[in-house]
């Protein structure tokens, strides 16, 4: 099937000079030239890709798709590739083990990550990869520990997200004690767990294991980004990034306004109860 012509995005905006805001393409538009346009308009300053597969949209081991992600690269910085498929699929068994099918799709896509310059790849564990229970939690670290192994000679980052709380999420890293991985803080999901946010960010930053770009969003019951909140989150998480991970499918104004809170959460001045 020939691919479709490609659609010049428009220029990049310049480089941060501080936190940088990044746009989820899996939010905007399964078309990733089309999420990336968005995105600029929007004001973001780095795009997050999907790898695809089910109702995300075409996968990225489509040889026309990787094109099309690579067009993207050179117009917006995509630091990271989630893999949001393995919810539909299932990270681990019962019994403890890893589920074959949710590790050959981490290794498709490791490879298009490392293809795309990537420097983290996402690994999500909701719904069907959801590790509730320690069997399931045994298996998801099995499969961590096999993707990291593949890492060698590489500078790829595994970013890890679940709704475990710090104490079972630095469980969780530990029995796959590799250097390469970290845990990902998202406000939404914590919210929904009962967690809070600051502490989360606390223990595992103090553990050296949460990934320095946070992700904020809507729960349940709350809403998010806080202007409240987010300073002393970003301050106390040293965040060099922020993915604002709302719906905008729906709602596309939303995603000017998440990023510009964002970056009006960096104007406020360091207060002395957040020196570490």
């Amino acid at each position: 099937m020939t691919a479709p012509a490609a659609t010049a995005l428009p220029p990049a905006g310049p480089a941060p000079t501080a936190l940088a805001v990044a746009a989820p393409q899996w939010r905007i538009d399964t078309d990733r030239r089309a999420a990336a346009r968005a995105a600029l308009a929007a004001g973001a300053d780095q795009l997050h890709l999907d790898y695809g597969g089910a109702h995300r949209g075409p996968p990225l081991s489509d040889r026309a798709q990787l094109r099309a992600a690579e067009a993207v690269t050179g117009e917006l910085p995509i630091p990271v590739l989630a893999v949001n498929h393995l919810n539909d699929i299932g990270l681990a068994h019962e019994q403890g083990t890893a589920d074959p099918a949710a590790v050959e799709l981490l290794l498709r896509a490791l490879d298009c990550a490392l293809h795309l310059g990537a420097a983290v790849l996402h690994v999500p564990g909701f719904r069907r990869s959801l590790p509730n229970t320690d069997g399931l939690r045994a298996g998801t670290a099995e499969a961590l520990r096999g993707l990291c192994a593949r890492l060698a000679g590489t500078d790829l980052l595994v970013a890890y997200e679940s709704p475990l709380g710090p104490h079972d999420s630095l469980a969780l890293a530990r029995a796959v004690d590799h250097p390469a991985l970290r845990l990902v803080l998202d406000t939404g999901n914590l919210a929904d767990a009962g967690l809070r946010p600051l502490a989360f960010a606390e223990q595992v930053g103090a553990a050296g294991l949460l990934l320095p770009d946070l992700h904020v969003k809507d729960g349940s019951r709350t809403t998010a980004p806080s202007a409240d909140d987010l300073p002393a989150l970003l301050r106390r998480s040293r965040a060099r990034s922020v993915l604002v991970e709302n719906d905008y499918r729906k709602t596309p104004g939303r995603l000017r306004e998440d990023i510009a809170l964002c970056r009006r959460a960096t104007e406020h001045p360091r207060h002395p109860e957040d020196a570490p």
